[in-house]
């Protein structure tokens, strides 16, 4: 069934896949929300995994608040894992592993911010499997003239990767940014 209405309920337009060419939602400010969470689903973890490294680069002028969440899936329980952060060219987080709660952060405009996570029990590993979710600003501010409506442009890129205790990328843990799956939360 085709829905007749656009986007701002003028009912002037037919819209396909939830896309106006009604020039009245064009230019206002009412726009259906894109989800903004990334995850990159559950990820087998190689056996030398000692680090996951979680990457986000602000590409925009604009500082943007982020959140970053690093599950461990080895009991089925979603614990979170200990994390540290810091900004490109800062000091790299001590041995010492951070908290196990979501990491919330606001990287500066042309920032890096590298998160650690740590994975616990790694020599229990039933089921070792992990998870990363990032959650970006729902509004970004981004200083350029708007882009696609169904796939905005984002404004951080986010890569992620398990290291071994050497800093060597270990095989089948890198998801690059286009690779995680936009998401609703529940």
């Amino acid at each position: 069934m085709m829905n007749t209405s656009c986007n701002c309920d003028c009912k002037n337009v037919f819209r396909s896949n939830k896309v106006s060419s009604c020039p009245i939602c064009q230019n206002s400010s009412v726009r259906l929300p894109v989800p903004s969470n990334f995850t990159t689903g559950a990820i087998w973890r190689n056996p030398a995994t000692e680090t996951i490294v979680v990457t986000l680069l602000n590409k925009t002028d604009a500082p943007q608040t982020v959140t970053v969440s690093v599950l461990d899936w080895q009991n089925c329980a979603q614990e979170e894992m200990p994390k540290e952060a810091f900004l490109c060219g800062e000091s790299q987080p001590s041995l010492f592993n951070g908290t196990p709660v979501p990491l919330i952060f606001t990287i500066p405009a042309k920032k890096l911010l590298v998160v650690h996570a740590t994975p616990q029990n790694p020599w229990l590993p039933t089921d070792p499997c992990y998870e990363v979710l990032v959650t970006l600003p729902s509004d970004p501010v981004i200083p350029f003239f708007p882009g696609d409506p169904v796939i905005p442009s984002d404004p951080c890129i986010v890569n992620t990767w398990g290291i071994n205790d050497l800093g060597i990328p270990q095989e089948g843990n890198t998801v690059f940014h286009r690779q995680f799956q936009r998401t609703i939360f529940i």
